[in-house]
């Protein structure tokens, strides 16, 4: 059993399910009240995943409490987490961390920073327990900080089952989900924001490069010119030197340089222009649009003489009809609520089984699911096209590994499924050896209710 300082995973726990307490958790503690500070200097805020808890992270906040024109930093690493996890946004609005968390604040000038950790070999055999993952907007409000470094989007990778195939439409509407919520929620007013850097992964040896590079094209598109897109393939080489199981962690003087990398890009963006000239984002949006509106407003004027020969012809068409007596008031449009989708029911046979992912290649992650192809027997309830029908059952919850062996080729089943998009398990380590990469992927039910954070 191997164990990183910082401590991202280990290669082997299948006795760790058992540690888990299903006693709830106490509300995660408050955050503390940010130092004053001088003229001209800033509060920096760092948000990671998994990857910043195996040192990128406490690296990279040491650079920036180092410097001499940071006033505070507040740094919160969380495993398994996306951008959405740090919103109050359903159904990430309680969500909690099993794999690993550590913080980092800012207290009292001159004093060390608290911190608390709970992550893999803090002990022998110690697994992380549930933590919260903090919220942006509570971190806004409290401890106002005008930069934000978030590393982030390795764990988007979960939305391409089988980790080489893009499909561009749907992938970009896919994505914009948990960006676009993110990004307004970081740049609209109260937030005081000037700067925001999104640190998108390093190289991952377990998916396609293709996804990577979709991956990198949409978090510039659509996080926009607001904020800097940062490339780190390019800032640490792969294969790495301690690399985990997964082809995906890393620990080691690697993870230093990638932290090193990112703070310089960061001081060189932040040295172009005087730190006191630095204005809100949502300033800057709002002054962005301003002569938009100017430009358009000459336009309406042109437009009236067109208004006019339109009202001159109308005038010679009244003749036409024979006058009203009193105007008719048009009927309302019935309201009529939306529908509300219905779980999909099929009697299915079972086609084709992958592999489920083995321990050691998802941890940290303590859940994962696996991919089922059955064909299509008879819809008992909903509606659907497709003669085969994609299933994603979870192979491991809580780092307990599932009955699998219950599901037998050739054996027909009476399923009740939700679709995958949009549930807590999107994100979830997948593996996908089916090939049919234009189903779109269901869960069951019962296993949909299974997930750690589901309420």
């Amino acid at each position: 059993m191997r164990f990183g300082k910082a401590i991202c995973l280990t290669t082997s726990f299948f006795f760790a399910a058992s540690l888990f307490a299903a006693n709830p958790t106490p509300p995660p503690p408050p955050l503390p009240n940010t130092p004053a500070a001088e003229q001209g200097k800033l509060n920096v805020l760092i948000l990671g995943d998994s990857l910043a808890l195996c040192g990128f992270g406490k690296r990279l906040d040491e650079r920036f409490r180092q410097d001499p024109n940071v006033n505070a930093t507040f740094t919160y690493m969380a495993c398994g987490t996306n951008p959405l996890s740090w919103l109050r946004q359903k159904p990430y609005t309680e969500v909690q961390t099993r794999c690993g968390f550590w913080s980092i604040e800012s207290t009292v000038p001159g004093k060390p920073p608290r911190q608390f950790e709970d992550v893999y070999g803090m002990t022998a055999g110690h697994v992380p327990g549930a933590e919260h993952v903090p919220k942006l907007e509570d971190m806004l409000d409290a401890l106002k900080p005008d930069i934000l470094v978030i590393q982030s989007g390795n764990n988007l990778f979960g939305l391409f089952p089988d980790s080489k195939t893009v499909k561009p439409p749907h992938h970009a509407a896919e994505l914009k989900k948990y960006l676009l919520p993110f990004k307004t929620k970081a740049i609209d007013a109260p937030s005081n924001l000037k700067k925001i850097y999104w640190v998108n992964p390093p190289t991952s040896g377990r998916v396609d490069k293709a996804v990577q590079d979709f991956l990198l094209q949409q978090a510039r598109a659509q996080l926009g010119p607001e904020i800097t897109v940062i490339d780190s393939r390019t800032l640490v080489s792969y294969p790495y030197q301690h690399m985990e199981p997964d082809k995906e962690h890393f620990l080691g003087a690697q993870m230093n340089e990638w932290a090193d990398k990112v703070f310089d890009i960061v001081q060189k963006d932040l040295g172009a222009q005087p730190i006191a000239a630095l204005r809100p984002l949502h300033e800057l949006g709002a002054a962005r649009a301003e002569p938009v509106i100017a430009r358009a407003e000459p336009v309406a004027q042109r437009a009236e003489p067109v208004a006019q020969r339109a009202e001159q012809v109308v005038r010679r068409a009244e003749p036409v009809a024979p006058p009203a007596e009193a105007p008719i008031a048009a009927a309302p449009l019935p309201r009529v609520a939306p529908k509300k989708k219905e779980d999909l029911i099929v009697k299915a046979t079972l086609a084709f089984k992958s592999a489920p992912m083995q321990l050691n290649e998802m941890l940290p992650y303590q859940e994962s699911l696996v991919a089922y192809v059955y064909n299509i027997d008879k819809v008992v309830r909903g509606e659907y096209g497709d003669r085969q029908v994609l299933v994603m059952h979870p192979a491991f919850i809580a780092l307990k590994p599932q009955k699998l062996d219950k599901f037998k080729l050739g054996k027909r089943y009476k399923l009740r499924l939700h679709p995958l998009e949009g549930t807590l398990w999107s994100t979830a380590k997948t593996r996908d050896e089916t090939g049919q990469i234009n189903l779109t992927p269901f869960i069951p039910v019962d296993d949909l209710k299974q997930h750690p954070n589901q309420r």
